[in-house]
């Protein structure tokens, strides 16, 4: 019987094609952080009253599960009400999209609202330039995507975790060495450290001394693998995605070195 694979299917979603091997059972996850701290976009400074502030929701985005859903809160602060904001011109590196979000109307003083932008960053650190219309002005705005929001967990087996990453080595392969704090250096915090900075999932492991987690790319749903070892201080990431894996090597190092 030939030896089944893993290929992205509609929507980015991993499904057997018709050579796939039960036992590498493959589904997603639910995320196991999503941050509620959000982050400056624009201040009130810059525009006259209205702050403008961001955060990466870790969910697929309702119109295509391709891109990643950004919350974008708008917060009056002035003593006027905003009759409109809405998104003007966007400026966007070829192969990526924007799904926009409805125009917001009549904006009292001291009132704030929520609205979901969608991304598809294709798999690229490059950033999204787009005017956000404040009552009759425009403001430029750009916004990068960490390359930890750029996947979503996986389900995975250590079996199907071990064929997998034997498949992408050499070149499909990034690391580096840490040097961890005392104060968070146990598997738990490691572990809650690797959830802050990334959108993966732990595999089951066998090795106290190894921490192995899945995911795949929100938009070409490409596989991420990252295995950490306690006892080696070395962090590996095996992804097809060459300039994604050595970005997340470095972001995930920059949060566990962290004091």
């Amino acid at each position: 019987m030939p030896t089944p694979v893993l290929t992205p299917s509609l929507g980015g979603f991993l499904s057997p094609t018709s050579t796939a091997s039960p036992s590498l059972s493959v589904n997603i996850g639910q995320p196991m952080f999503v941050s509620t701290i959000p982050m400056e976009l624009l201040n009130k400074v810059t525009t006259g009253g209205v702050a403008v502030n961001y955060r990466f929701t870790r969910h697929p985005h309702l119109y295509a599960p391709r891109m990643v859903g950004i919350e974008l809160t708008f917060s009056n602060l002035s003593t006027e009400e905003i009759p409109i904001i809405k998104l003007g011109s966007k400026s966007l590196p070829s192969g990526m999209s924007l799904h926009e979000f409805p125009a917001l109307s009549n904006i009292p003083p001291e009132q704030s609202r929520s609205v979901t932008l969608g991304i598809d960053y294709n798999d690229t650190t490059q950033a999204a330039k787009l005017d956000l219309v404040i009552g009759s002005r425009p403001y430029t705005v750009s916004i990068s995507c960490p390359t930890g929001e750029m996947v979503r967990p996986l389900n995975m087996s250590q079996m199907a975790f071990t064929q997998e990453q034997a498949k992408l080595s050499g070149m499909n392969e990034a690391t580096g060495r840490m040097s961890l704090p005392s104060t968070h250096s146990d598997a738990k915090s490691v572990t809650q450290r690797i959830y802050h900075t990334a959108n993966i999932l732990q595999v089951p492991s066998g090795d106290t001394d190894l921490l192995l987690f899945a995911g795949q790319t929100v938009s070409g749903g490409s596989l991420v693998l990252l295995s950490l070892g306690l006892d080696t201080m070395v962090l590996t990431v095996n992804t097809e995605k060459i300039v994604l894996g050595n970005m997340l090597v470095k972001e995930i190092k920059t949060a566990l070195e962290k004091q």
